[in-house]
């Protein structure tokens, strides 16, 4: 099947782009094109024609302006009308009917943006968006391409049926928009980032990293986007396992935050339904894991489990018995990896730590409300003792634990800590005295696992129990006191902040104001 009709290509990503501009040139067609794209072609013997033979300019401003000219956006926005076909000829043009373009790589250029304002500027494509903006509003009559893994299948069905259909040419152009917010995005991120106010205009574009098995319910389809490559979920490894769930996704992340806190000890968290049900440090990895599981072995069950070092044989056989979805880490050992291969459905995650997200948005109907992320943390050196009775060293550990997990948990929050160990979680209840009486009660629990505390004596009493938010009257520290707990910290501020501290005062507990409060929702 011959042809006339002309393509202009012009991309960064090079990949099999002269086996598609072979096969369109076999078929009679035109190739346009420019700079680096028109060499890398011609090195493979394909002739082109550059875009100066057509529009008779050459290249100016060291390459800044190449294709925005009248000679190439005519032929790109004409419709195939006669009236456009004819005005195309008066002035001596042709038809564009394919346009292949992808962009400087401004994404790339933001792991070297310490090399200075000039440097990302010059990384910023303008005739490469405008040309493919051009050919996406005229995708009727103006096929567009921007992912490389387009370049064959759309070039065979060119080759083999001349055309393509109405559909396919109208997924292809939304592509192409798409792509082009998600370049502009990240540009305007760029600019934006060093802002203290907020930006008048805000946009979040992405690219699909994976199909997820399905939404948070499985009628619900799902997809995992990342918009910065840096994201330790652009290059996690699934090393083993089913594929991963939009809960398995948020409840991985959480996992990876929290981990993030933890850097010295070996550190174990279990995570179910965005809340952390189990988590310690201990002086060994499998130490941290069983106090971990100890916490709350029920709840456990199906969780996501995280550990801030490499896994271990010893510890993954203490694991293996135990239904969880997931097990992430920074690496697994040989012998750990062998003791889960039998489990065919456990995802083993190896995940790269040391990322900080430092923005949090949540989707409202036709909108988004948009936040600072809750990186702050205040010293617990520096929090305010409103009682006469002073801290043990051990107690202290137990806040600065407790105090790094309770913004992971929902509000109202309230958790328990004791030795290391998270022993009991009262998450996302309405009433706070509600919450400290499900922690109290989760941490009372019997349970039957190795290691855990055998009743309220050895799991609370003696405890810290943390809050969120602050206690608004002293019921919840009078509750407290009924279960022995040691030590309560919360951020204060409360118009009644004067009854909760004698209430402390009067049943002898550490109370201790962080002047910060952690509200999750």
């Amino acid at each position: 099947m011959s042809s006339n009709k002309r393509a202009l290509i012009s991309v960064f990503h090079k990949e099999n782009i002269e086996i598609a501009a072979k096969k369109l040139k076999r078929n009679g067609w035109e190739i346009i094109s420019t700079g680096g794209t028109a060499k890398h072609l011609q090195k493979h013997d394909i002739p082109v024609t550059e875009v100066s033979e057509i529009t008779g300019f050459p290249e100016i401003l060291d390459g800044r302006v190449k294709t925005l000219h009248p000679k190439i956006f005519g032929p790109v926005l004409a419709k195939n009308s006669s009236q456009h076909l004819e005005q195309l000829k008066q002035h001596s043009l042709s038809k564009i009917d394919l346009v292949i373009v992808n962009f400087y790589p401004f994404e790339a250029a933001l792991q070297k943006k310490e090399q200075g304002m000039d440097f990302m500027i010059e990384n910023i494509d303008i005739g490469g968006p405008s040309m493919v903006r051009a050919a996406a509003k005229n995708f009727r009559d103006t096929i567009v391409i921007v992912d490389r893994e387009d370049y064959l299948p759309v070039v065979d069905t060119l080759v083999q049926k001349d055309d393509l259909s109405p559909e396919q040419k109208k997924e292809l152009a939304g592509k192409a928009f798409s792509y082009t917010s998600f370049y502009d995005s990240l540009i305007a991120g760029y600019f934006n980032e060093d802002m203290e106010k907020n930006p008048p205009y805000m946009n979040f574009a992405g690219r699909k990293a994976q199909e997820l098995r399905y939404g948070e319910n499985p009628h619900q389809k799902a997809a995992l986007y990342i918009r910065d490559k840096n994201s330790p979920l652009y290059d996690f490894e699934k090393l083993a396992g089913k594929e991963l769930s939009f809960n398995n996704i948020l409840d991985l992340s959480m996992v990876y935050e929290t981990l993030n806190w933890f850097k010295e000890d070996n550190f174990c968290v279990i995570v179910k339904h965005q809340n952390p049900c189990g988590a310690a440090t201990a002086a060994s990895q499998k130490k941290a894991f069983e106090k971990a599981f100890a916490g709350d072995s029920k709840s456990a069950f199906g969780g996501i489990v995280g550990f801030n070092k490499t896994l271990d044989g010893e510890t993954a056989e203490k694991m293996k018995k135990i239904f969880f979805e997931v097990i992430a880490a920074p690496g697994f050992t040989k012998e750990a990896l062998d003791c889960f291969k039998k489990k065919k459905n456990l995802r083993i995650i190896k995940i790269s730590l040391g990322y900080w997200e430092n923005i949090d948005v949540k989707t409202v109907p036709g909108g988004f409300v948009c936040q600072e992320r809750d990186n702050e943390i205040a010293d617990p050196a520096g929090f305010a003792l409103k009682t006469s009775r002073s801290l043990s060293e051990n107690e202290k550990k137990d806040v600065d634990f407790g105090w790094k997990l309770i913004r992971f948990v929902k509000s109202n929050g309230i958790i328990i800590v004791k030795d290391g160990m998270l022993t009991g979680v009262g998450a996302g209840q309405m009433s706070r005295v509600d919450a400290v009486e499900l922690s109290i009660k989760k941490g009372a629990a019997p349970h039957t696992h190795e290691g855990a505390g055998k009743g309220l004596s050895d799991r609370i009493e003696g405890a810290v129990l943390l809050s969120d938010a602050f206690f608004p009257f002293a019921d919840s520290i009078e509750i407290a006191a009924q279960h022995k707990i040691a030590v309560v910290v919360e951020p204060g501020g409360s118009v009644r902040d004067e009854e909760v501290i004698a209430a402390a005062g009067k049943h002898n507990i550490s109370l201790l104001f962080t002047g910060m409060r952690h509200f999750r929702h």
